[in-house]
């Protein structure tokens, strides 16, 4: 799948892992999510609800849920489906929990 290059950005963790997030400019009218991949593979896709009040989509606020995600076994390198999280005020957790 490519990855648009328009407002992607990139993130690295401090092991030196990069990764690409993209939201969509308009994001506060027509997004309704973040995707989130490590950059140079073809893995899971992390996508991040951004909707909570106490949520802005910086690159720090990015960054924590990959954090978030790798605890609720986001597994980027591998082919699988999406995993979706949402912010609940504090970190992302898992949709379905």
């Amino acid at each position: 799948m490519a990855w648009p290059e328009k407002d992607t950005r990139r993130v690295s963790l401090r092991d030196g892992q990069t990764f690409l997030w993209h939201l969509d400019a308009d994001w506060e009218r027509t997004t309704r999510a973040i995707r989130v991949k490590e950059d140079g593979t073809d893995g899971q896709i992390l996508v991040l609800d951004p909707y909570h009040h106490a949520f802005l989509p910086t690159q720090t606020q990015v960054r924590r849920a990959i954090h978030d995600a790798f605890r609720a076994g986001w597994r980027p390198a591998i082919r699988l489906p999406p995993l979706e999280m949402v912010f609940d005020g504090e970190h992302f957790r898992r949709r379905e929990d």
